[in-house]
């Protein structure tokens, strides 16, 4: 399974290792994500999770997944109020 980085990922800063430690350790993921008009039609997943062992501090990442298997994590940044939101409509 390859990963794709393009630079919208890197636009807050945030360590690809940070990305990937708050997926493996997501408090909240979900398909619910928003899309603008003209992106592809593949499948795209949000996680919420913290940026490292260390802190409780949350990030968000969004991925888009390719029907090879791959993806591309095309957004990461601190939690946001969009998706701190509808983790908590939906987990309480």
């Amino acid at each position: 399974m390859g990963i794709e980085w393009p630079k919208s990922a890197d636009k807050h800063s945030i360590p690809h290792g940070d990305a990937l430690y708050a997926m493996q350790n997501a408090i909240y993921t979900s398909e619910r994500v928003k899309v603008n008009d003209g992106d592809s039609r593949n499948k795209r997943r949000v996680f919420v999770g913290p940026q490292h062992a260390q802190t409780d501090r949350l990030i968000e990442v969004l991925i888009e997944l390719k029907p090879s298997g791959d993806f591309v994590v095309y957004h990461v940044m601190p939690l946001g109020s969009y998706y701190r939101q509808q983790m908590e409509e939906e987990i309480g």
